[in-house]
Parts: C-alpha cells; sequence; structure tokens
C-alpha cells in the first residue's frame, strides 16, 4: 500500500473577459487566472490489486458527490484510460475547505491533484501536457490547476501562457450568504449583452502583470460577469464592503459568487476579515506559486 497527500489549491480570475460562443458551445475567454494559499486536500492510497477494479472517495462533506458525479472519480477513470493501466484500486479521502460553486476552481483543483497524485502513485511519468490533455477533456480550468501560478490564458482557458509571479500581496476570499449562481445561466446571460466598450483591455492589464505593478493590477482588476450578476447573490454589496475596508482592488472571481480583494500585505487582509465574517464566509490568503510544496507525502 502506498499513499500520497496533495494540496488543491483554489484560483481567482485577476481579469476575465467572454467572448462569442462557440459551435461546440464553449465561449472563447481572455484571462488571467492565479492560484491561492486556499487549499482542499487530497489523499490517494493505493491499494494492492483486487478481484475488480476499484475506485473509492470519501469526503466528510455529504453534499459532496462520491461517485463518477465527482471530478475526482472522473479524473482517475481518464488518467488510467490514458495511461493504458488496466489493474487499478484506488482510494481517495477529500477534504473540502474551498467553497462549492463560488467560482474559485475547487472541483478542476481536486480533479489536477487526481491526476498529479496516481502520477507520482503509479510512476508513469507523465509530462504536464499529457496531463494536461486529460484534464481539458473535464474542464477548461483543470490545465490551470495542474500547472498553477499566474497565467494568461485564452481559447476555453487551455491555451496557456506563464506569466511573472504575482508580486508578494495578500488576499480577501468571501463568498457571500445569498443566492448562488447557475454558471450556464450567467454565460447565457452574457450571450446577450452588447461589448462593453469600457472594460480593460486585455493587453493592458498583460502589461499590468509584466510589469509585476500590483497597484496598476489592482486597480484595473475586471470581470465581464458582474455585468449579469443578479443582485440577490449579494455579491456586488460584498465587493462594495470589501472596497470600504481599504482593499486596493475587489472582484467577483469567475461566474461567482465569490469576491476577491487585494491587500498589500497580510496584516491589513487579516484586519479586513474581521470587518466581513458576519456577511459572509471569509478566507485570508496569498499568491500559491508554482513551487509551493503542493505535494505533502
Amino acid at each position: 500500500m502506498e499513499k500520497i497527500s496533495v494540496l488543491a489549491p483554489a484560483k481567482i480570475n485577476l481579469y476575465l473577459n467572454v467572448g462569442a460562443r462557440r459551435a461546440d458551445g464553449y465561449h472563447e475567454i481572455e484571462t488571467v487566472m492565479q492560484t491561492v494559499s486556499l487549499f482542499d486536500r487530497l489523499e490517494v492510497t493505493k491499494n494492492p490489486i483486487s478481484e475488480k477494479n476499484e475506485i473509492l472517495l470519501f469526503c466528510r462533506d455529504a453534499k459532496i458527490p462520491s461517485d463518477e458525479n465527482n471530478l475526482v472519480y472522473r479524473a482517475a477513470l481518464a488518467f488510467f484510460e490514458e495511461a493504458k493501466i488496466e489493474e487499478y484500486n484506488v482510494e481517495f479521502l477529500l477534504e473540502k475547505r474551498i467553497p462549492s460553486e463560488a467560482g474559485l476552481g475547487g472541483g478542476s483543483s481536486d480533479a489536477a491533484a487526481t491526476i498529479l497524485a496516481l502520477d507520482r502513485l503509479y510512476h508513469t511519468a507523465m509530462s504536464l501536457d499529457t496531463m494536461c490533455k486529460i484534464g481539458v477533456r473535464l474542464g477548461a480550468d483543470i490545465p490551470f490547476c495542474i500547472k498553477k501560478g499566474t497565467v494568461y490564458a485564452t481559447g476555453i482557458g487551455e491555451i496557456m501562457e506563464s506569466a511573472p509571479p504575482m508580486p508578494d500581496c495578500a488576499f480577501v476570499i468571501a463568498v457571500p450568504k445569498g443566492k448562488g449562481i447557475s454558471t450556464g445561466a450567467a454565460y447565457k446571460a452574457l450571450d446577450t449583452l452588447p461589448a462593453d466598450e469600457n472594460a480593460v483591455s486585455f493587453a493592458d492589464f498583460k502589461k499590468a502583470v509584466s510589469a509585476c505593478n500590483l497597484e496598476a493590477m489592482s486597480e484595473m482588476l475586471y470581470n465581464k460577469f458582474e455585468a449579469v450578476t443578479p443582485e440577490e447573490t449579494g455579491s456586488a454589496q460584498l465587493r462594495e464592503m470589501l472596497l470600504a475596508t481599504g482593499a486596493m482592488g475587489a472582484r467577483m472571481s469567475g461566474s461567482g459568487s465569490s469576491v476577491f480583494a487585494v491587500y498589500p500585505h497580510i496584516g491589513a487582509a487579516r484586519k479586513a476579515k474581521v470587518q466581513l465574517e458576519d456577511s459572509a464566509d471569509v478566507f485570508v490568503c496569498e499568491p500559491a506559486r508554482r513551487d509551493y510544496p503542493y505535494i505533502e507525502a
């Protein structure tokens, strides 16, 4: 029996613009994604081969599915298929801390952690490109969750270009207690909008990232989904509350409903957290770079 533990980081979208809907149903996007030090933890055990192949998934959160409806389960199946491993017996223990359906990529990051862990346990020595090829079949964010750090992404999110590491800073991530958001409904609502002539351009945002200019980046944070986010989610009000704490900038992440704010250091973020705790589920974190020790054992 072999065992490994992997940290699966949340992601935020520092910039997210959505283009036209493609013939395959996906939308073209332009985004800058950043992993942060808010983690799920995935413990993976490689058990002796039994009479039948087995994938067992356990999670203490009863709301999390433990079958093929979970991306961990599906990522394991896809890994074994790609690696041409015909006999397997693995067990997953998933500890959830990243809020679900909040635009933070928790499910995608769990799937990425699955692929990385199984590559180690089964000694397949897959390249990052091969692992990303497995991941993109399951979700557009998974290749980024495999690579991590700071990334420019286009296409449906699968065309990635490495960006300079984000400057030292801290984030407050807050998930409002209002009604949740359907990602599918949010994309449909975007299809009815005219072009946003006041949007920050992707090129300008990339210049701020390339210059490692935290102030400029914070001022130019952008998310097109904010234009179609229903008021009852509470995301817009929460963003204003974060800005009132002295944040350098604040935006929604992904299709919501979570909102993140940028602070110059961890002390300022912790002070802001105290002011928000009655209104939202609040987390303080920092940029999680590619060289972070994600694999614990």
